[in-house]
């Protein structure tokens, strides 16, 4: 969806650009907000700052603001931006450091485990938006946020059978495009 796709819908009915902006980038967002909050955050301020997020990006788009193009790097802006600061807000109420105790840990000694760790979330993330809707929904719902198949089947207007039928078919679809670009389960764990 490019910046005009959206306006000319905007024009027709904000209500239903705002829908059609949505429902094309929620996972995309949720897989974002995921990533950077998963060790500080509980599922209900993921989802919030889900929905910070999206009430940013309408508010962001304006008669006196033009861009011509992809939505998708400004939207991965925002979401990045919010859960960046969800995680400052967050993780100075769990922990309080101290100047002494960042010093005593290296932080460089993980920096290879991590950037490989980060690049397979990546090519996950990637996979499983592959995997078209409503599968790749029910796989972030399930796998990143924490969703049971009673509470992804309501959000899908699904019976909760379907939605572990479709589940288990989009996991082994996923390990074949994972297994097609080299990662097995064990790389996964």
């Amino acid at each position: 969806m490019t910046d005009k796709d959206y306006r000319k819908a905007y024009e027709v009915s904000e209500y239903a650009a705002q829908k059609m902006l949505f429902d094309e980038y929620i996972n995309y967002v949720y897989a974002i907000v995921f990533s950077m909050l998963r060790s500080v955050a509980a599922r209900e301020d993921i989802d919030e700052c889900v929905s910070d997020t999206f009430a940013d990006i309408y508010s962001g788009f304006n008669s006196n603001n033009r861009f011509d193009g992809d939505l998708k790097g400004f939207i991965a802006t925002v979401a990045r931006r919010n859960a960046a600061n969800y995680y400052n807000r967050l993780s100075s109420k769990n922990r309080e450091s101290s100047i002494d105790e960042l010093n005593e840990t290296d932080c460089r000694s993980d920096v290879p485990m991590e950037s490989e760790k980060a690049e397979l979330r990546r090519i996950l993330i990637q996979k499983t938006l592959e995997l078209g809707e409503p599968d790749s929904t029910i796989v972030f719902q399930k796998f990143f946020c924490g969703r049971n198949s009673k509470e992804i089947a309501k959000m899908l207007s699904m019976n909760p059978a379907t939605v572990r039928m479709r589940c288990t078919r989009a996991i082994r679809r996923l390990k074949a495009l994972l297994a097609e670009v080299g990662i097995t389960e064990e790389d996964m764990l």
